[in-house]
C-alpha cells in the first residue's frame, strides 16, 4: 500500500486538504485491516462524516481504492489500464 503521506498528496490534489488525520486513522496500525474493509465503509461513513463531512467520506474510499489499486498493481502491471478502467466503471475516481 501507499505511504501514508502518498495519500496526504493525492488528497490535497483532489480537494486542496491534506486530510492527515483521517489517512492516519484509516491506516492506525491497531485497527488498519478493519478499517480497509470495503463491507465496513456504511459502518465507518456515519462517524467519518460527522468528523470530516461528506468530502471526507469521499476521501475514505479513495484511500482504500488506491491501496487496491497499488496491491493488484503491484501483481499485474501489464493490467494497469484494465484496472482503471474498471475503478471508473464502478464510479472511483481514477
Amino acid at each position: 500500500m501507499p505511504p501514508t503521506v502518498k495519500h496526504y498528496a493525492t488528497s490535497m490534489e483532489r480537494t486542496g486538504k491534506d486530510y492527515a488525520d483521517l489517512h492516519n486513522w484509516i491506516d492506525d496500525a491497531e485497527k488498519k485491516y478493519e478499517r480497509h474493509d470495503f463491507k465496513k465503509i456504511w459502518t465507518y461513513g456515519p462517524e467519518i462524516k460527522a468528523k470530516f463531512g461528506e468530502e471526507g467520506v469521499a476521501e475514505y474510499i479513495e484511500h482504500l481504492r488506491e491501496d487496491i489499486e497499488f496491491k493488484i498493481g503491484k501483481l499485474v502491471p501489464e493490467q494497469k489500464e484494465i484496472l482503471r478502467d474498471a475503478f471508473i466503471y464502478f464510479g472511483f475516481s481514477a
